[in-house]
């Protein structure tokens, strides 16, 4: 009964039928052909080993520019590296770095060089346009009116169009125009999107920063090295591909992680210092603990020779986009409705906040310190969108007066100072001038004495010329006098007149002048613009990356992840974590962030160990800047990255993720750094 209902005799035949016609395709697509059309007699995973050397030059060339990605949660970077030659065949033009790549010189190609645009998608009201990247800052002002779409949550993708939008506009921008594979699909729109971006981009490419004209390549004919935080679920990670390889159909994709990428360039940078004979000093560990403090999530992780210690990786949920939110909070509170104004107080986070090492010390005195006398307060005022799109920071006006009474008090100060130097200086010239005038009134005296005696015999003679001798001395006398009196007229009318030498009085006035229209500015100021009074939050806020447990998180803060990463390593090497501790991230521009965590860190680990930490200059780009030299090697394509073919092939084998890219992004990072 069951096999008659299911399948009727009359029915039987045809579906025998059937079965081949659905084997058949399979058999075609297991076997992809050659570039003369001819079907191949093995399967090609990888492809390269079951061709021929011409076919692998034709079909998987290795000399590609790359696209260099960093997918953060707020900002993308990105950047197009070309092809670099093997490292004996660097020419005059070219400078070889101290790993041994070759980068052209600033005066050849600079389309290596690093930029960055929102990672979020964003449409205007009442509008059915969808802006993404720097569209969105290009064309909007007040990005408050916008509806926001991050692709992004907690570092994971989860919108995988909102991404792909992003992804076809940094392709733009570079000048890589998508060239999606046929049959390609990513929720029904990508193709359509790439499609989109590509006839937006036209047969010439410009650069949206620079403004200027760039060579148009295809994606076809581009690499992509994607970085990426560790642990991304298979399900995501199978998305991504799928985004990549069909939707905007590049040739090659290799990713890494990005913490990799910085300990790279952090042991790069510590070979060419010790070789250069920096400041610092290269242990010739291979070690490195990698602290990426970022927008979604705060990792570390341990490296040896640029391979990640999986087992030892650990993750904080705290990033910038938490800090922004319990910042946006308490100004709603205690201040203005900012809660739809994301960007502005992220703004203000990003001037104002900074790290306390005395949090508890600080926070009591602020408690017996009036409000707006706190050396801490600030001012935010917010842009009014009419002659300013972004705020400025300020004194309050209480320490501002208290400010510019100090500045009086010490300008005073170094007037009385001036005003006794001056002083002496008078008096120890007129105390010279009387010791001359008193050896010349001796000499006067003898001359006189001399005179008298020579003269005893002659004064009857000559006393009516001796009495025209004296009118004419006391007339000379007279004449001296009133040619001193005018050239000391003459003196102060000059000094005077003399604005370089300004007199006590004078520089009093001006400063009480300059003062009171500095106030009216103030308050005009005051008038047209709104300000947010920022105190204790300035360091309360960057406080929840060290206490977590203040916001009702139940684990450590950074230094003890740090700890408890290190010790989760073998003990042979954890004397050379502590000893390299590598800060990276948009978090570590937090001033005062460095010093904290080796202040914590070096009271956390033995004493027997020593404690060093490293920030660059721009911990934001430092990954970045590690995978543009580890893509610029010679053989960095044939060894860590899949072409598409390759790809589909493995796909259709039955390989996972792991099996696909779990060699390239973690095991080979090691045969690079020796």
């Amino acid at each position: 009964m069951v096999v008659s209902a299911a399948a009727p005799p009359g029915k039987q035949p045809p579906a025998k039928k059937a079965a081949p016609a659905k084997a058949k395709p399979r058999v075609k697509l297991s076997k992809p052909k050659g570039p003369k059309g001819k079907a191949d007699s093995a399967p090609s995973a990888p492809i390269a080993t079951s061709m021929g050397a011409g076919a692998q030059l034709m079909l998987l060339p290795t000399n590609l520019p790359v696209c260099v990605v960093d997918n953060g949660g707020w900002t993308v970077k990105y950047g197009l590296v070309p092809h670099q030659p093997e490292i004996g065949s660097a020419k005059n033009g070219e400078a070889k770095h101290s790993d041994g790549t070759a980068t052209a010189s600033s005066s050849g190609d600079n389309t290596h060089h690093m930029s960055s645009m929102l990672n979020a998608t964003a449409r205007p009201p009442h509008q059915l346009t969808v802006l993404a990247g720097d569209e969105i800052t290009m064309r909007m002002k007040n990005l408050g009116q916008l509806t926001w779409n991050y692709p992004l949550e907690r570092g994971m993708i989860t919108d995988g169009e909102a991404q792909l939008r992003v992804w076809a506009r940094v392709l733009e921008v570079m000048g890589v125009v998508p060239a999606p594979a046929m049959g390609g699909r990513m929720g029904g729109g990508g193709g359509f999107l790439a499609s989109m971006a590509a006839a937006r981009r036209g047969k010439q490419g410009v650069d949206a920063n620079a403004g200027k004209p760039q060579p148009t390549h295809s994606s076809n004919n581009c690499a992509l090295l994607l970085l990426e935080p560790p642990f991304v679920p298979s399900a995501i990670s199978e998305g991504v591909d799928c985004m990549l390889f069909r939707e905007l159909g590049m040739a090659r994709v290799a990713r890494m992680l990005a913490p990799c990428m910085a300990a790279y360039h952090y042991l790069s940078f510590c070979i060419s210092s010790a070789a250069s004979g920096g400041e610092w000093t290269n242990d010739d560990t291979k070690c490195c603990c990698v602290v990426d403090s970022g927008y979604s999530f705060t990792h570390v992780v341990p490296t040896f020779r640029g391979e990640a210690s999986m087992d030892a990786i650990r993750r904080l949920n705290v990033g910038g986009k938490v800090l922004t939110n319990l910042l946006k909070e308490a100004v709603t509170y205690r201040q203005w409705n900012m809660m739809s104004e994301y960007h502005l107080v992220n703004d203000a986070k990003e001037q104002l906040c900074f790290v306390s090492d005395q949090f508890d010390q600080e926070m009591r005195k602020s408690r017996a310190t009036r409000k707006g006398m706190r050396w801490f307060d600030r001012e935010y005022l917010l842009p009014d969108f009419a002659t300013t799109f972004r705020g400025s920071v300020r004194l309050p006006e209480p320490l501002q007066r208290k400010r510019e009474m100090e500045e009086m008090e010490a300008m005073r100060k170094e007037m009385e100072k001036t005003n006794e130097e001056k002083e002496r200086r008078e008096l120890e010239e007129e105390a010279k001038e009387l010791a001359n005038m008193q050896a010349e009134g001796i000499d006067d005296e003898k001359e006189e004495e001399k005179a008298e005696t020579t003269a005893k015999g002659r004064q009857r003679k000559k006393a009516p010329k001796a009495s025209k001798s004296k009118k004419a001395k006391t007339k000379k006398r007279k004449r001296d006098n009133q040619s001193k009196a005018a050239e000391g007229e003459e003196d102060a009318e000059q000094s005077g007149n003399d604005s370089d030498e300004e007199t006590d009085q004078q520089r009093m006035q001006r400063l009480k002048a300059m003062r009171e229209q500095e106030r009216k500015r103030r308050e005009q100021e005051s008038l047209e613009r709104q300000a947010l009074a920022m105190s204790v939050e300035r360091f309360a806020i960057p406080e929840v990356l060290f206490r977590p447990s203040d916001i009702g998180l139940d684990c450590g803060g950074i230094a003890e992840a740090i700890v408890e990463s290190i010790n989760a390593c073998d003990p042979i090497l954890r004397a050379a974590m502590y000893h390299n501790v590598l800060l990276v991230g948009g978090n570590a521009k937090i001033p005062g962030f460095k010093e904290r965590v080796e202040a914590e860190l070096r009271s956390l680990a033995p004493s027997n160990y020593e404690v060093r930490v490293y920030m660059p200059e721009d911990p934001a780009s430092y990954a970045w800047e590690g995978a543009r030299k580890f893509s610029s090697r010679p053989g960095f394509q044939e060894r860590f990255s899949v072409d598409r073919l390759s790809w589909e092939s493995l796909k259709k084998a039955g390989k996972d993720q792991q099996e696909i890219w779990g060699k390239r992004m973690h095991a080979t990072i090691a045969e690079v750094i020796k």
